[in-house]
């Protein structure tokens, strides 16, 4: 019973090991987007922090103000229609008028799961080009990351769609 024990402890401090080494390769999942709309306008969307929910079809709810280091509000939608997803406090941690905002969320705990946010406007001769970016560090990375690389692109394309028909118009 003891060397079973001791196995399983093992195996268990080994499995803990190798995801906290691979959780810390920093993966990406990048999208992009024309916007038919200058830089500034794009911007002055989205960094209307508190209005994100009235045109992006991924978020409930949204609170804060688009200054380096302050702390976000975001709730997400729900798989039900009408509910609310996971909530999340993100700490702006770069932020460039008109060209980047750019964000870092602790899930759970920091080794756990971090999770941030890049955009990234490039002007253009039609408009404004948006890099939309999330990135994905910690131990839980390697075990999600599969499911990760097929659900946040869409996520991430329908805020694009959105926000581009709602700067063009």
């Amino acid at each position: 019973m003891k060397k079973l024990i001791i196995i399983l402890v093992w195996v268990i401090l080994t499995g803990f090991i190798f995801l906290a080494i691979e959780g810390n390769d920093m993966k990406e999942i990048r999208t992009e987007i024309e916007i038919a709309a200058p830089p500034t306008k794009v911007w002055s969307i989205l960094t209307d922090i508190d209005k994100w929910q009235e045109w992006s079809p991924v978020i409930n709810k949204s609170k804060g103000t688009a200054t380096l280091g302050s702390k976000l509000d975001i709730t997400m939608c729900g798989k039900e229609k009408g509910t609310d997803g996971p909530r999340y406090y993100p700490k702006i941690t770069k932020l460039d008028k008109d060209k980047l905002l750019q964000w870092s969320a602790k899930m759970m705990a920091g080794f756990i799961m971090t999770n941030g946010k890049i955009l990234k406007l490039e002007e253009t001769s039609t408009g404004t080009k948006l890099i939309h970016k999330e990135t994905f560090s910690g131990m839980m990375v390697p075990m999600m990351w599969s499911h990760m690389e097929k659900g946040v692109p869409p996520m991430l394309n329908s805020m694009n769609e959105a926000l581009k028909e709602y700067a063009e118009k």
